[in-house]
């Protein structure tokens, strides 16, 4: 496996309306909170600037899969992730 870090990412997304005719007021104001999963790829990496760059799926030679780029101001909390060894088959 590459050595690219398994993160969970909450990020307040940009949504727009509902696409009808709407006055302002009817609009929401809070935040539409957003969890991602991935490995992370770190700008020397390859990542975009000011943004968190999550791949969903690595490959062992490096390839990735699904890139999200998320804007760094827009991330509320992320976490890491913990390897967890297979359980032995009996």
């Amino acid at each position: 496996m590459s050595g690219y870090e398994p993160i969970v990412i909450l990020w307040a997304d940009a949504h727009a309306g509902d696409g009808h005719w709407a006055t302002l007021d009817e609009d929401d104001t809070g935040e539409h909170i957003v969890t991602t999963a991935g490995f992370i790829i770190h700008d020397d990496d390859g990542g975009k600037e000011n943004h968190f760059t999550i791949a969903q799926s690595v490959s062992p030679d490096g390839f990735v899969d699904h890139v999200i780029h998320i804007p760094k101001a827009m991330m509320r909390e992320m976490f890491g992730l913990v390897k967890q060894e297979s359980p032995k088959a009996n």
